[in-house]
């Protein structure tokens, strides 16, 4: 996709454009690629749901995790599944969420690199890990 930006002179904005000739970035003003709230009108809502989702999501995660080790009687095969759901979720929580943030602060994403492979690769471990886990809890509480 060929992208061209054309500047607005009555909101003194740059607006993206796709342009078919070349595969390069134009804009007016270039500072404003450094801001990336000009690029996507959306960034600080998705910055902001992405911190608090980290946030509560890590601390609740952990809380699982600590009560499961700490209290010996909750030794159940579904305290074990929930803990591994817990163990699933840090694990999307801890990778893939910084660097899925980490997106809307660069210009462009190498998406052949190892990092974004790695992103990949966790988010799906993560989610299979996430059904299978609530699959045997289904199984599990059936019985």
């Amino acid at each position: 996709m060929n992208i061209t930006v054309l500047y607005d002179d009555f909101n003194n904005t740059s607006l993206l454009g796709v342009n078919s000739s070349s595969n390069r970035i134009f804009m007016a003003n270039p500072y404003e690629m450094l801001n990336p709230s000009a690029i996507n009108p959306a960034f600080v809502p998705i910055i902001v749901t992405h911190a608090i989702t980290f946030l509560i999501g890590i601390i609740g995660n952990i809380l699982v995790i600590a009560t499961w080790s700490l209290r010996g009687r909750l030794r159940s095969p579904t305290a074990v599944f929930l803990v591994s759901l817990a163990a699933a979720d840090l694990l999307l929580l801890l990778v893939f969420v910084p660097l899925e943030t980490l997106e809307y602060f660069v210009i462009s994403w190498d998406t052949g690199g190892n990092v974004c492979k790695m992103s990949s690769y966790v988010e799906m471990l993560s989610g299979m890990a996430t059904v299978l886990n609530l699959v045997a809890v289904s199984i599990e509480r059936y019985e």
